[in-house]
């Protein structure tokens, strides 16, 4: 009996084959793979894109939900569960509503499921009063392939491979060290030139094919395209990192004390990690006004061109406007990498992490002993631990109204009363019945007159608080009637804090104390 020896190649192949099936299971879970296997994709991909045309990269929350709106019949016509659970697997859902089963749904129920599947991404703006949503990094990706189904375009163009091929001559000839190669290749180059300059005063031209330059063209416009849809991955990207800072900041191993060295010293870390040096070069490349001049005169001399009247006017308007449709975008990176970088140097220099620290800790020390007693403990067994509260009120979540941070709501009704004037009599009333002041009153009179000459009530209780409140006020209010002069037809504001915290404004008689109270 022979048996034969394990192919160390095929094992090694299954390994691989098994890692990437694991990977791809991953990736399944993600936002991309999981809207275009829902059922209702055709409808929420057609929708999004109409919804979110050139130049409208994000939207409130009142037209966003305007816009699904009038297409909303494509998602209430479409067969197939109607939370738009994928046939293949029943897990993905195009609208977010999870396993439950319902149709007629609004436009603002699929606005939110959309956002809890990770296909919209909301944004709170202070300078905005309203939420706004745009596309997601998924969404974006999964529109892009399925336009590229739709254009079958293929990718294996010459124009395309020549464009790889420059760049590898390129990379070659600025990474050469070798200088007796590198002036072999600038001479080579300098041989060619002057080849073409010859030809040219001959009177040769030689021009590339119009089809092959219109090729050519559509790849960089392809190129730049997809420049532009990286914008929101790149923001993603920098809060992931932000995120990752933050936990190292807060984990009692690893590189914390560097770290945190580094922030305190001023360092941009997030600028100096991979995805922060990426964009900071594109960003200053495109900012260069030197280069961006000379590229933009490139553009105006190609749609010139003939061959160029052979684009789509979509086509002739992006390559116009190829590189003023990025600056808005990457700016926008720049002030999310800002914004994150001085919250950051917050988080350290006024030693929030520290408290944030001991909560963590708390927590995970109350996780700890949670999980040692779970298989101990019965679920339904009784705790020793009563809790003295003054009152409860138990009811059902159901009757709980989830608040809308969109919503400012109706604003609470002013309690109005008609104005009336205050007789002697009345505030004399007033003051015996509420046992007011009236002794530290007249020395506050006395004080503030005394350095100014003059004092109104609004005077007086700018540097002298209401002790009593609006008993103090009227206290004022009974002495200026008697010993204060009153201008006749004019008011004043006057302002004080009550005893519950809560601060308060009257309109009241302008009178002014010329001489001192008597203390009586």
């Amino acid at each position: 009996m022979t048996t034969t020896e394990p192919n160390r190649w095929t094992d090694r192949r299954s390994d691989a084959v098994s890692a990437r099936k694991q990977a791809y299971e991953q990736l399944r879970r993600a936002s991309t793979w999981r809207l275009l296997a829902a059922t209702k994709a055709p409808a929420v991909l057609a929708i999004l894109q109409a919804t979110f045309p050139a130049g409208d990269r994000r939207l409130p929350r009142s037209e966003l939900i305007a816009r699904v709106g009038a297409h909303l019949s494509l998602l209430h016509d479409d067969e197939g569960p109607a939370d738009g659970t994928s046939a293949a697997d029943g897990a993905a859902s195009a609208d977010g509503a999870g396993d439950e089963a319902r149709g007629g749904r609004s436009a603002a129920e699929y606005v939110d499921g959309w956002v809890r599947e990770g296909y919209l991404t909301r944004r709170d703006d202070p300078q905005r009063t309203e939420t706004t949503f745009e596309p997601s990094p998924a969404t974006i990706d999964a529109i892009q392939f399925i336009a590229s189904l739709e254009e079958h375009r293929p990718t294996t163009t010459q124009s395309r491979l020549q464009l790889v091929i420059q760049q590898f001559d390129r990379l070659a000839q600025e990474t050469e060290t070798d200088r007796d190669v590198r002036l072999a290749d600038l001479q080579r180059r300098r041989e060619r030139i002057e080849q073409e300059i010859r030809e040219l005063a001959e009177g040769e031209l030689m021009l590339p094919s119009a089809e092959a330059s219109v090729d050519r063209l559509r790849d960089i416009l392809q190129i730049a395209q997809e420049l532009s849809g990286d914008f929101l991955q790149y923001r993603e990207d920098l809060r992931a990192v932000d995120l990752h800072l933050r936990e190292q900041i807060l984990s009692p191993e690893g590189s914390r004390g560097e770290i945190l060295e580094q922030l305190l010293a001023g360092d941009d870390l997030l600028g100096q990690s991979t995805v922060g040096r990426t964009f900071t070069a594109f960003f200053r490349m495109l900012n260069d006004p030197a280069q961006t001049r000379a590229t933009q005169e490139l553009v105006d001399r190609l749609l010139e061109r003939d061959f160029s009247r052979s684009l789509s006017r979509d086509e002739r308007e992006r390559l116009a406007n190829v590189f003023s449709d990025l600056y808005e975008p990457a700016q926008e990176v720049l002030d999310v990498k800002t914004e994150l970088y001085r919250s950051l140097a917050r988080f350290v220099r006024s030693q929030d992490f520290r408290q944030h620290r001991v909560l963590l800790e708390a927590l995970q020390e109350a996780q700890g002993l949670a999980l040692a007693q779970k298989d101990e403990v019965p679920t339904r067994a009784p705790f020793p631990l009563e809790l003295d509260l003054s009152r409860v009120q138990i009811s059902s979540v159901s009757q709980h109204r989830l608040k809308d941070p969109t919503d400012p709501g109706a604003p609470a009704e002013a309690e109005v009363h008609d104005a009336t004037s205050l007789s002697v009599e009345v505030l004399q009333d007033l003051v015996r019945t509420n046992d007011i002041d009236l002794v530290g009153l007249t020395s506050h009179v006395n004080d503030v007159r005394g350095r100014s000459r003059q004092a109104s009530i609004g005077d007086i209780l700018r540097e002298k608080p209401a002790e009593q409140g609006l008993a103090s006020v009227i206290g004022l209010m009974f002495l200026a009637t008697s010993h204060a002069q009153e201008r006749e037809g004019s008011t004043e504001i006057v302002t004080w804090r009550e005893l519950d915290g809560n601060d308060y404004a009257a309109r009241v008689p302008s009178f002014y104390f010329l001489d001192d109270v008597p203390v009586e």
